[in-house]
This record gives C-alpha cells, structure tokens and sequence, in this order.
C-alpha cells in the first residue's frame, strides 16, 4: 500500500515539470551578436518589467530601458494576453488544498506585437504568438507562465537580429574593435 502511494506521488511530481509545451518553437539564432539599446514600453497585462528583463537576460541588446527615447531606438509591446491566467484559477485551488503535490493543468495565450521605431518614425513590427500548456504543482509553482513570456521574447530578438534593417554586429567583430 505505501509503496503504491510513493509511485503515485513520484508519477504527479513528475508531470508537475515535466510536462511544459509552447506553440512557438525555440528561436536558433546566435544572441551574442549585438544590438543597439532599445526604449521599452509595455501596454497589456504582462508586466513591462519583466518584459524589460527578459530582454536583458541574453544581453544581445547593449542597453534596455523604460520608456521613449526622440533620438534612439523605442519598442512598443502590445500584449493581448491571459498573464494572469484568470482560467487556472479553479484547478490551482483544488491543487492548493493537496498543497500543490497534485498538479493542476495550467494554460497561457498570448498574442504579442512589438512595434519598433526610431524616435517617431516607425520601423518594423513583430508579431508572435505562444500557447503554453503545463501542469503547476509543488515542481512547477508557475506552470510555465515565465518560460512562456521566455519563448516569446527571444523570438522578438532572433527575428530583430535577421531584419537587414538593424544589422546586428557578430560577436567576433565587437571584440576587435
């Protein structure tokens, strides 16, 4: 009987962080290679600082910061989201009453434009969507809510770092100067 129990708990420990999905496939590209600072500003429910952050995490671009530059580089995130994942709420909490050791099945959508200009003058616009499908539990407490916003952040910096317009310099050629 008790070994039963022990198998059982390992099974749902395991499908709480193991089990993470993303529609958006991970981005190849070489995030060593740079690109000038960015003005960030965020309109939608996903936090403009962890956007910011995230942005920062790979270090491709030379400097990110709040805000709207007259002269610089400006990227305007527009976020259609369910961040707060109002929908997990009912499974979270029969998950909370067996303190997380069964997980719940958690979801997040997000349709997210990235609106880049130079000063006022626009440049380009991203558009990348992700759904995200994971279990939240004692494993996996955010159920995949940040790799989520991850995924969708990097794909904004591989497809900046292929646009001709911005030129990214590769990081062999920083090095000698």
């Amino acid at each position: 009987m008790r070994s039963t129990f022990c198998l059982w708990v390992l099974l749902m420990l395991g499908l709480g962080g193991c089990q993470t999905t993303h529609s958006l496939k991970p981005a190849e590209v070489d995030y060593r290679q740079s690109l000038p600072p960015i003005n960030v500003s965020v309109i939608g429910p996903i936090p403009g600082a962890l956007i910011r952050n995230e942005l920062r995490r790979r270090g491709t671009f030379e400097q990110v910061l709040d805000g709207h530059s007259a002269e610089g580089y400006n990227v305007i995130v527009a976020a259609n989201s369910d961040y707060f994942g109002w929908q997990n709420i009912p499974l979270g909490l029969l998950s909370a009453l067996t303190l997380f050791i069964v997980p719940a099945p958690a979801t997040w959508d997000s349709q997210v434009v990235f609106h880049v200009s130079r000063g006022d003058q626009p440049l380009a616009r991203y558009l990348i969507s992700n759904h995200t499908s994971s279990w939240r539990g004692w494993v996996n407490l955010d159920g995949g809510q940040y790799p989520h916003v991850q995924r969708i952040t990097d794909d904004f910096i591989a497809q900046m770092l292929k646009d001709p317009i911005f030129k990214p310099m590769p990081a062999a050629a920083l090095n000698s100067h």
